[in-house]
């Protein structure tokens, strides 16, 4: 009878220890994915590369979108005010090329 009794201990030990693991390998997944979203990794906009958006400039663009897909006509007409000034201030420097679409033929 008590070899019985030690083998369920030993089972039921076993199955706790189990969970404990599952437990804390899901919170490490949930932290390591807070992380990233965080870092940015999980972001729903991703720009082009010519767009050059890191950092800052990243930013400033998803603020502009937001408010440029709001139902309030004056935060849209903010974001599309936002969105320009970014444009003027790119085109202002010197790395800026204008560099025609294959399509257009121009």
């Amino acid at each position: 009878m008590s070899d019985l009794f030690l083998l369920e201990e030993f089972i039921k030990e076993a199955l706790l220890d189990e969970a404990k693991r599952k437990r804390k390998k899901a919170k490490k997944k949930k932290a390591k994915k807070k992380a990233a979203s965080k870092r940015g990794k999980n972001k729903k906009t991703k720009y082009p590369s010519q767009y050059q958006a890191h950092g800052k400039r990243e930013k400033k663009l998803d603020k502009a979108t937001e408010l440029a897909k709001s139902s309030d006509p004056a935060e849209r007409k903010r974001g599309y005010k936002k969105r320009e000034e970014m444009e003027r201030a790119e085109r202002k420097k010197s790395s800026f090329k204008n560099v025609p679409r294959h399509d257009s033929k121009k």
